[in-house]
This record gives C-alpha cells, structure tokens and sequence, in this order.
C-alpha cells in the first residue's frame, strides 16, 4: 500500500470511528407503524437490527449479533450534548469461529437519541461537512450522495480496501449511522444501495 493509500485509509476510518459515536437528526414523516415485536428499544437497543434480518437482506447465513448499550457518561462530551440513549449493534460473520471479524463482512449500526431535534440536526450537519471535506481530501475514491433517506441523510462510499460505506441520517431527535466494512477488493455484505436499502429497514422499525 502506497503512502498516499496509507494515508487515505486512516482519514476514512478516523471519520467512520467519529460518525459511529456522535449523532444528529430528521423533520420527516414518522414511518407507518410496525408490529411491536419489530420496533427497537432505545432502552434495550434490541429491535433495530438483528443477524437474521441482515442474512434475510443478503441470503448470507452464519451472521452473529452483538447488542451493546453505551453509557452515555462514558463518552466525552456526550451528556454535554444533550444525548440520552446511545445504542450499538453489530453483525457480522467471524472467521473460522474466532474473534476475528472476517473482512468485509461486517454491518454496524449506532444509533443516539438526543432531548430535542435541534441538537441531532446540528450534529448532522456537523457530521456531514466532515465527511465533504474528507471527500474532497481524498477524490475520487470517496462519494457522497445526499437525501438517501429524507433531505437529513447522505451515503458516503468509499472505494479503498476495507472502508466500505457509511448512511447517515435522522428521524425525530435520533441519529442513526450504519456501516459495512468492504475487504481488499471492495466486496462488502451491505454495499451501496444495499446498505441504504437496510438502513431504511431500520428507520421502518424506529419507535
């Protein structure tokens, strides 16, 4: 890997790292209501995403899931920004059955729900004039479409090994930023439109 790819890589996975523990938000329409046992809990972070859905998305078997609830004084600045429940859940496949997530093959979803919509928004804008500038930094292999999910959202696709891509988006005063990671040829478990296409799953099962 050249230095310039060195360099490349680091930027993107710096801002993933950054767009997974911070948040923001959306003004539109709630989605039509789902059957309780398929709206998340911000409480139990359980709901939003599970192995199963996504090996129904990508006819991939063999997925595991992890759900984590975060504490919101464990991450600096948070309980600052007015933030009051912060879930992470995570799918992927692990190689051979170790604890090593096997590349490519990873989706994660983070989600933050704010006291107010004004506060996830301004996150939001934050967030995306990060990901602009990152972009603009690295050229043409990073895109970034906006409005993906309502005019509060963007896609950001990265064509760098093991990058992949990034939905961010708000509904109501959540953020919510979901990611699949791509390995050394850019194939990803959710790449692209698929990953938007399961993001807005997730906005479906939002309560």
């Amino acid at each position: 890997m050249s230095h310039l790819q060195h360099r490349t890589t680091l930027i993107i996975s710096a801002l993933l790292l950054v767009l997974l523990a911070t948040a923001a938000c959306s003004s539109e329409a709630k989605p039509e209501a789902t059957p309780a046992s398929l709206t998340g809990s911000y409480e139990t972070c359980e709901g939003f995403i599970t192995a199963q859905i996504v090996e129904d998305e990508t006819g991939v078997s063999g997925l595991v899931d992890e759900v984590r609830i975060l504490e919101i004084d464990s991450i600096s600045g948070t309980p600052e920004s007015g933030a009051i429940n912060n879930c992470l859940i995570e799918v992927f496949r692990t190689v051979d059955g170790s604890d090593s997530v096997a590349p490519g093959e990873s989706v994660s979803l983070s989600l933050v729900r704010f006291e107010t919509n004004e506060l996830a928004i301004s996150l939001f804008h934050s967030a995306l004039a990060a990901a602009i500038v990152t972009a603009e930094q690295v050229g043409e292999l990073a895109e970034i479409q906006q409005g993906v999910i309502g005019n509060d959202s963007y896609l950001m696709n990265v064509k760098a090994g093991g990058i992949g891509a990034i939905v961010v988006y708000v509904y109501d005063s959540t953020f919510i930023s979901m990611s699949s990671t791509a390995d050394d040829e850019s194939n990803a478990l959710l790449g692209g439109q698929k990953l938007v296409d399961s993001a807005q799953g997730v906005h479906s099962r939002l309560p």
